[in-house]
């Protein structure tokens, strides 16, 4: 969580919270989604969803729109800055999980040649 709070400070997105992130996260992957749908994810009750998408929509990353069909139901749609903002954070992830797996690998590697290197001098001295 470390990683994301710093993520948000340093880009243009310091305006969301790490909680907020992960709703709009959430959003994204559901697409289209209701305010329930997010709860019952999260295991948070609806009024504490209900705050957070709140501050989400006066902060522009998400639009609430009523259905047609019923208008107790509200649909949670991502903006265009809302999009942005996963996408942004994505890229992020992705850059950190390359560089994990390079330092990750090119140490084995680096084991794995050290190894060898003394496996082939005791195999050499044995001559």
């Amino acid at each position: 969580m470390i990683l994301e709070e710093q993520f948000l400070k340093d880009s243009a997105y310091s305006d969301v919270t790490v909680k907020e992130l992960q709703i709009l996260t959430l959003v994204h992957t559901l697409g289209t989604c209701r305010a329930t749908d997010i709860a019952k994810n999260q295991k948070l009750v609806l009024s504490t969803i209900t705050i957070t998408l709140n501050r989400l929509e006066d902060k522009g990353y998400i639009e609430c729109k009523r259905s047609t069909a019923d208008r107790r139901v509200t649909h949670i749609i991502l903006t265009s800055k809302g999009d942005e903002l996963c996408a942004t954070h994505r890229e992020f992830f992705h850059t950190i999980t390359d560089n994990l797996f390079d330092s990750v690998y090119g140490t084995t590697e680096n084991k794995l040649a050290g190894e060898l290197a003394t496996l082939h001098d005791s195999l050499e001295n044995m001559k």
